[in-house]
């Protein structure tokens, strides 16, 4: 049977040795420390007075959290906002990633409101009084509006301040999540957005410190390793699933870039 909502202060189901997917949504509002996140060719930190949210299906990593990090959780899937009286498209809104920017924002004044819708469906939680779901779904929705407004008022600076470059590198890396797979030459990646290759990875090396070649490979091999840690697949498999050519090609980009080979990362404890 599915669960409901879960309402925690754990922070053990974000920490794996590699790379991994959630079936569910879970929605993080931080109260002390930090936290770094990748998602795809996201990479950000997680501080205090911050909403974030994970979606299902995204692969996601972890670093280190700070010694005093703090976060309250609410973890829930679809279904679970499916049985109130919203319209599938407002749900839908409310639950859309753009996925152009990292799913992180500061609350700034409305921390406090939102921390206590929060704490709210935990005590609903505890007490299961009559209605009890029914009434954490409305809040659950109230604090979701809460996270999109934010999510508008800091987009609003953040386009207003990006350059070209910036622009550039986003559009790139937007492009490396959505066809890593099949584009593996970073003229592929010029083309599309009208530039040369020479020039892309100039730009992407100032934006980023990191070569153009370098962060198609870093998704490659995120995209490896949760292969090869959550799923049954044989390395044959994942190696033509990743779109190499043969297994040995995989086997060698792997190990250059992780230095340990794909059998030996699979024995690792996760």
């Amino acid at each position: 049977m599915e669960f409901e909502i879960v309402y925690t202060k754990s922070i053990d189901n974000l920490f794996k040795k590699s790379p991994k997917k959630n079936g569910f949504y879970s929605v993080l509002l931080c109260l002390k420390g930090s936290l770094s996140i990748k998602i795809g060719y996201h990479s950000f930190e997680l501080r205090s007075n911050m909403i974030s949210i994970l979606a299902p299906d995204m692969i996601f990593s972890t670093a280190q959290p700070s010694d005093n990090f703090e976060i309250i959780q609410l973890i829930f899937p679809k279904s679970f906002l499916q049985k109130i009286f919203l319209k599938e498209e407002i749900i839908n809104e409310l639950l859309e990633l753009n996925t152009d920017y990292p799913p992180v924002f500061m609350l700034e004044e409305s921390f406090g409101h939102v921390l206590q819708k929060f704490n709210q469906i935990g005590e609903e939680l505890e007490r299961k009084s009559a209605y009890h779901l029914d009434i954490i779904r409305l809040i659950t929705v109230e604090i979701l509006y809460e996270y999109n407004r934010a999510c508008e008022y800091c987009l609003l600076g953040f386009r207003k301040n990006m350059n070209r470059n910036y622009q550039l590198t986003y559009q790139f890396k937007k492009l490396v999540d959505e066809h890593f797979l099949m584009w593996r030459s970073i003229g592929n990646y010029a083309d599309h957005l009208g530039i040369t290759a020479k020039h892309l990875t100039e730009v992407v090396k100032i934006e980023t410190g990191h070569t153009a070649l370098q962060i198609l490979h870093e998704r490659l091999l995120l995209e490896s390793q949760y292969l090869l840690k959550h799923t049954a697949n044989s390395i044959k498999e994942c190696a033509y699933l990743l779109g190499f050519d043969t297994p040995s090609y995989f086997t060698r980009f792997f190990k250059t870039q992780m230095e340990i080979s794909p059998h030996e990362y699979r024995d690792q404890e996760q």
